[in-house]
């Protein structure tokens, strides 16, 4: 008997901790767009490695505290346009947090701006565009009363401009810092990243399905449903991996099988085993944790 007491109580401390441990895991990374704006900092390290490009931490750092703006921007808006599922989330960003690091990341990205070259300063104009992304801004007549738009309100374009405006940074600057130009191998491995990047995109509209129904924001899942939207992408990842297929028979510099593989495979059964349902634990964790692997490959392989 009492080590059943004992195995109760420890099992319960293990919970404890581990709820914890998320909670905090949640506040410091998770609400702050730290864990997601550094998975998407970590694809500069598969452009640079399969564009030949030579390492450099700059544009590592300044697409990761960039992505820290309009990500924040975002939330910040949604928690008083439309409810966050999460009431901590809603809470973190209505009482603050959220402008803080906006403050920091536009601060840190100023600098790293002030010392890189022109080619990075104009490239960077383009990101200009994910400020306004989730912002009501543009004006639009409904039933005789003028309202503010949203670029996220038009139907279906939400998560698409989220990948497109991404894989636009993920290349333009590290691309601007090398001095280098667009090629071919550039354009595959920017339709390479595009499908990566929407597919997770898409994932996240199937988790904010109810959230974006209430709000009046027509995503694709919710436009064409869960089925077909995991249809859709499932082509348009085995498209991509084909197009780049012809990138290693012409020996072009784009991601390799070792990336693109893994992927693929990752991407399908994403795709596969996402549901509306799906516990938010992992999404914050997972999905998002996905958008490291291409680095954490390319590093090993630095490593062997």
């Amino acid at each position: 008997m009492p080590l059943d007491i004992s195995a109760q109580s420890f099992a319960k401390r293990y919970q404890a901790l581990t709820e914890k441990t998320y909670r905090l895991f949640l506040f410091a990374l998770v609400y702050p767009s730290i864990w997601s704006s550094a998975g998407l900092a970590s694809l500069v390290l598969l452009v640079q490695y399969s564009l030949g490009l030579s390492f450099q931490w700059q544009p590592i750092f300044l697409i990761f505290t960039s992505a820290l703006i309009p990500y924040n921007l975002d939330r910040i808006a949604d928690s008083y346009k439309q409810k966050i599922p999460d009431q901590n989330a809603q809470a973190y960003f209505q009482q603050g947090w959220g402008w803080l690091v906006i403050l920091i990341a536009t601060s840190i990205t100023a600098i790293l701006l002030y010392y890189a070259n022109r080619s990075v300063l104009m490239v960077s104009l383009g990101g200009l565009i994910s400020l306004v992304y989730g912002l009501p801004l543009l004006p639009w007549r409904h039933q005789y009363r003028i309202k503010l738009f949203r670029l996220k309100d038009i139907p279906a374009a939400k998560a698409w401009i989220v990948a497109g405006i991404i894989t636009y940074a993920l290349m333009a600057v590290p691309l601007a810092y090398a001095r280098a130009s667009l090629t071919l191998s550039a354009g595959l491995t920017s339709l390479f990243l595009f499908i990566f990047i929407g597919t997770n995109a898409h994932l996240f509209d199937v988790r904010d399905l109810e959230s974006d129904r209430q709000a009046g924001v027509l995503t694709l899942p919710l436009l064409v449903g869960v089925f077909k939207n995991r249809q859709i992408w499932s082509v348009l990842n085995v498209l991509a991996v084909v197009l780049v297929s012809l990138g290693w028979l012409h020996q072009l510099s784009v991601p390799p099988p070792a990336v693109v593989i893994p992927c693929l495979a990752v991407n399908l059964t994403a795709l596969r085993l996402i549901q509306p349902d799906t516990p938010r634990a992992v999404y914050n964790i997972c999905l998002d944790g996905c958008l490291f692997i291409p680095g954490i490959i390319v590093l090993l392989a630095n490593l062997i």
